[in-house]
């Protein structure tokens, strides 16, 4: 028999996509992060909290707190459940609803902080309730955390290059906790340097571009400042590009009917930036590579990504 002893062990080694109905003619793979778990998150929270058992800071009276639009919490609140560890999530009201159902059904207590204030206003809370319960609440910190990059480096990196025999000329990486950026970027430009690292931010909230923090509907990137993650390995961003929202939700949509994949709005963003490296006469022929971060079933209620008004009605 193949078996598996947990669900811990089906995280990673995510299919890679030739994008041929979304891109024809063109080299643009997306690697499936959806296929994990959960998503892209399952990997560098379960390198954060085995790392965390393994220093003793986590156990079973262990309060395990995060500030996180979806993915992060969602993997926190089901290796908690897996993994025997309580979990308490801040998360900004302009997540999904489907989000805190998902949070909630494995176990996990639930706090929601202002849309205005982003993730950044629910980490400063976060941080707060940890501070108020010292010895019982472990801030995991997936901003800061070297640990979240790490397992970028040693699973996501190590995957791609192997899955493209190590013919990539360019990456396009999403900025949210920057994670997925540090590790990746550093593990393929050590590999190899000429890699062109390109990432991508909301337009309306162009942050890590040096503009100010606003408001925006991609949720998953863009938490209103600059983290220590990206701050760790700035130096491997060759290029950032900024997304409008209809974009990124355009793109979602196109990514159904063309590829067969319900993708969530991070992943229309990733897309859309491959769309216009496309047009760009020095992107000819180059092997692009992204990643499709997680489920669009996620956000089923997020108005006006995937409409349902268009049905039809028979007596």
């Amino acid at each position: 028999m193949q078996t598996v002893d947990d669900a811990t062990q089906l995280i990673g080694k995510t299919p890679l996509l030739k994008l041929n109905r979304l891109f024809p003619g063109s080299n643009v793979y997306a690697k499936l992060e959806l296929s994990n778990l959960m998503s892209v998150k399952d990997r560098p929270v379960f390198s954060m909290i085995t790392q965390g058992m393994k220093e003793g800071k986590i156990g079973p009276d262990t309060e395990v707190v995060e500030a996180s639009s979806g993915n992060t919490a969602i993997a926190i609140a089901l290796l908690g459940a897996i993994m025997g560890f309580k979990v308490r999530i801040y998360m900004s009201e302009l997540a999904s609803v489907e989000r805190r159902q998902i949070i909630m059904a494995y176990g996990a207590k639930v706090v929601i902080t202002p849309g205005a204030e982003h993730t950044k206003g629910a980490r400063k809370r976060a941080m707060a309730y940890c501070d108020a319960n010292p010895g019982k609440a472990l801030f995991l910190n997936q901003h800061g955390n070297p640990y979240n990059g790490r397992a970028h480096y040693t699973t996501t990196g190590p995957e791609l290059w192997e899955q493209t025999d190590g013919k990539i000329d360019v990456m396009v990486i999403g900025l949210g906790t920057s994670g997925t950026f540090d590790g990746l970027s550093t593990f393929l430009k050590e590999k190899d340097p000429n890699i062109h690292i390109v990432c991508f931010e909301p337009e309306s909230s162009p942050v890590y571009s040096g503009g100010e923090q606003g408001k925006h509907k991609l949720i998953g990137i863009g938490p209103g400042f600059v983290t220590d993650n990206f701050k760790r390995s700035e130096q491997n961003k060759d290029e950032l590009l900024l997304v409008p929202d209809e974009a990124a939700y355009e793109m979602a949509r196109k990514i159904a009917t063309k590829e067969g994949l319900l993708v969530g709005v991070t992943s229309g963003g990733a897309a859309w930036v491959c769309e216009q490296l496309l047009k760009r006469d020095d992107m000819k022929d180059k092997t692009i590579c992204c990643l499709f971060y997680d489920t669009g079933e996620r956000y089923l209620t997020t108005p006006g990504l995937f409409p349902a008004d268009a049905v039809e009605f028979e007596d």
